[in-house]
């Protein structure tokens, strides 16, 4: 577990703290296949957005990018677990 500081002043410091598989899910996210699974639902609501009336709503686009980084982050979940 990690803590990170999102807002430091010399009288504030809000502080989140952080499992070690949401780390893994952010490093498997840089990753080339992660970036091209990131891209699509952004690509998909920028479609959607520019037309009055669209069929689709980016759903699956959503889908397949959780399911690229859960399958990066599966093998080392269970090390990470106590």
């Amino acid at each position: 577990w990690e803590m990170r500081v999102l807002i430091w002043s010399s009288s504030v410091c809000v502080c989140e703290l952080v499992g070690p598989l949401t780390t893994v899910g952010e490093q498997c996210q840089q990753l080339e296949k992660g970036i091209k699974s990131r891209e699509q639902p952004e690509l998909c609501r920028q479609r959607v957005s520019s037309r009055s009336q669209a069929e689709e709503g980016g759903t699956q686009n959503l889908f397949d990018f959780l399911h690229t980084r859960d399958g990066c982050v599966a093998p080392t979940s269970f090390t990470s677990l106590k």
